[in-house]
């Protein structure tokens, strides 16, 4: 499928993200949607700028990610 010029995997990625930054979707469900690992999703998100703090993540006192 070439919609719009991007392949399958790249509209998987990109509605996937839509739907994480409309809270939609957890950021764990849309990597799997997304069809990628977890932390390779948060890299993504990290790359365009995308928070990445959501209510399903916690920093402890120690300014440490608790996922």
């Amino acid at each position: 499928m070439k919609a719009f010029g991007l392949s399958e995997p790249e509209i998987k990625l990109e509605l996937a993200i839509l739907l994480f930054q409309k809270r939609k979707v957890s950021s764990r469900k849309a990597a799997s949607l997304a069809g990628m690992p977890f932390l390779k999703f948060w890299e993504e998100l990290s790359n365009r700028g995308i928070d990445l703090i959501t209510d399903e993540t916690y920093v402890n006192k120690s300014g440490e990610l608790i996922l």
